[in-house]
């Protein structure tokens, strides 16, 4: 066989398996941007909607995914994936009468008991938060819980006595504070569906970390200090359901803001520790945000946004303005996960990994929102990306992994 045929062929193969698997276009991002691994996990239905967590366990990267499935099936599950190639390590099944698409909520890698060791923290659909051993998946502590979880659990010092303790909030609103023995510090019932990622930190400049939680159905936002009181007389309220939440610093001081997002109306507002809204943004619909980040390095920082228009925003922190804006998909999308930030190619300047609703990840470059490569994928997308370095090389570079609606998680090496 002539040489020629021989690199037409690979050629022929290389594009199929594109299109098989996914349409890359790099563009001004140096040509090294790929695809690492698609992992083995993929499931009936497309409404997988939780982030996976990222750890260095023993040296190596572990990606934990949490797969949900068929009701009422073996389908339902956290899995363990080998971080460089996607290969399984281990798997905790849900039990088959719990097996629904809300199975396991956004898993956190932390060392809840202060042991040197990070373990592997969810809430599932057995109304339970687990532990899970990194290495094997098996359970080490166990906590009951009003409802199943849905966001990721937190692991902070809050009540400051130099110990972690694990912060939970299941799906209808009941906040726990959990001691690493199983004890419970405090606990408050909000009585409404909470969607949005609840966070620790000083938000009111005393020095002592507090707890902001977005209850979604009554669209009301809570501020609870370390011993389970509330901050503020009254929660601020918001017409629509709070569905995402953001935090971070947005005016210079000491304390960190709040950016939360509503479906109906697609609001983006800062609130401080005060409980004053500082700004309120209207972007048609079903709003998203993940992070509070000075993406484009001016000194001020940015919050990055998308609504159902498919448009993403760059909007100034501090009075939430406009700074640019880049549409990422023109298709009638269900909704938009939002963008998450990091130096993904190791050249010391951040960038955006923003997915769509109907399967693409974009790379943005924040100073001026060009997209800069995109990746098309036949499945539906309704979480963010998780970022992280899994080779602990110190390049600086971090990979993304994106989960997708049928349960597979692509992940992406933009410095190769």
């Amino acid at each position: 066989m002539r040489h020629r045929t021989v690199v037409a062929i690979a050629i022929l193969v290389f594009v199929l398996v594109s299109l098989i698997a996914g349409r890359m276009q790099i563009g001004g991002f140096g040509g090294r941007s790929s695809v690492l691994w698609v992992s083995d996990t993929a499931r009936e239905v497309s409404g997988n909607h939780h982030a996976p967590a990222v750890g260095r366990i023993e040296d190596r990267g572990v990606v934990y995914a949490p797969i949900s499935g068929r009701a009422d099936t073996e389908n339902c599950e956290l899995a363990a994936l080998n971080g460089a190639n996607g290969h399984s390590k281990w798997q905790y099944q849900i039990p088959a009468p719990d097996c629904t698409i809300h199975a396991v909520a956004d898993p956190t890698v932390a060392d809840y008991d202060a042991d040197g060791i990070d373990e592997v923290l969810a809430a599932t659909t057995e109304n339970k938060l687990i532990a899970y051993d990194p290495l094997t998946g098996d359970a080490e502590f166990e906590h009951e819980l009003t409802s199943y979880g849905y966001t990721k659990p937190i692991v902070a010092d809050v009540v400051g006595d130099g110990d972690p303790e694990i912060v939970v909030i299941d799906v209808q609103g009941t906040v726990f504070v959990i001691r690493s023995d199983g004890t419970t510090v405090w606990t408050r019932q909000l009585g409404s569906y909470t969607w949005g990622q609840s966070a620790v930190d000083d938000f009111d400049s005393d020095g002592e970390p507090e707890i902001a939680v977005g209850a979604g159905g009554s669209g009301q936002l809570y501020l609870f200090e370390h011993d389970g009181r509330s901050a503020w007389e009254t929660p601020v309220s918001f017409e629509s359901s709070i569905t995402w939440m953001a935090t971070g610093q947005a005016d210079g001081d000491s304390a960190a803001e709040i950016v939360v997002a509503t479906a109906r109306g697609g609001l983006v507002a800062m609130v401080d520790g005060d409980a004053n809204t500082v700004w309120e943004r209207g972007l048609g619909s079903f709003a998203a945000v993940n992070t509070v980040v000075d993406g484009d390095g001016d000194g001020s920082s940015e919050v990055y946004a998308v609504a159902k228009d498919g448009i993403l925003y760059s909007l100034a922190a501090g009075d939430g303005t406009t700074e640019w804006t880049t549409t990422l998909t023109t298709a009638d999308v269900q909704m938009m996960p939002p963008p998450s930030v990091g130096d993904v190619d190791g050249d010391g300047t951040i960038e955006l990994v923003a997915p769509t609703n109907d399967g693409i990840v974009s790379v943005v470059d924040p100073r001026s929102g060009e997209i800069v490569w995109t990746y098309e994928r036949e499945d539906a997308i309704y979480t963010h990306p998780t970022l992280a370095d899994i080779d602990g090389d110190g390049d600086g570079d971090v990979k993304a992994f994106v989960m997708y609606g049928r349960g597979r998680v692509v992940a992406f090496d933009f410095g190769r």
